[in-house]
């Protein structure tokens, strides 16, 4: 978060959340968590941005998941401004972020009332709309 906190301005963070992970069969557990934030940098700039972030938090092997990582930083969504409903300039699949609770659960406490350009209702409902949430998360603390 320090180095999060040193490069962009006007942070949100939601609950942080554990989940197991789904991809293998290890024991292996991870914190899920949203941010938001402000940068006037552009989409490939700020992707470049995040993945610096990353390798100096350690992160420096590419590619699948299934393994420890020290820090995995997606970019779900980017607005055009710091309006929740201005234009959206890049969003994930929405049927990726059902499917993840890693993304919806965080998301959902992060910016309850944001629609995705393709659903019809907010993430509060669309949480609450969902059945299961694989893999379940667990609360661990408040926003910090």
């Amino acid at each position: 978060m320090q180095k999060l906190d040193q490069e962009f301005t006007c942070i949100s963070r939601s609950v942080l959340y554990e989940s197991n992970d789904f991809s293998t069969g290890e024991e292996l557990k991870y914190w899920n968590f949203a941010v938001s934030f402000h940068c006037s940098l552009s989409y490939s700039n700020l992707i470049a941005r995040l993945k610096y972030i990353e390798r100096s938090c350690g992160r420096h092997q590419p590619g699948s998941l299934s393994h420890e990582v020290p820090i995995d930083l997606d970019l779900v969504f980017l607005l055009a401004d710091s309006s929740l409903d201005s234009e959206v300039e890049h969003c994930l699949d929405y049927s990726f972020i059902l499917k993840t609770s890693y993304f919806i659960g965080p998301l959902a406490n992060l910016h309850p009332s944001w629609v995705h350009p393709d659903a019809q209702v907010d993430l509060s409902m669309t949480l609450k709309n969902i059945k299961e949430l694989s893999p379940r998360l667990e609360e661990v603390s408040g926003v910090f």
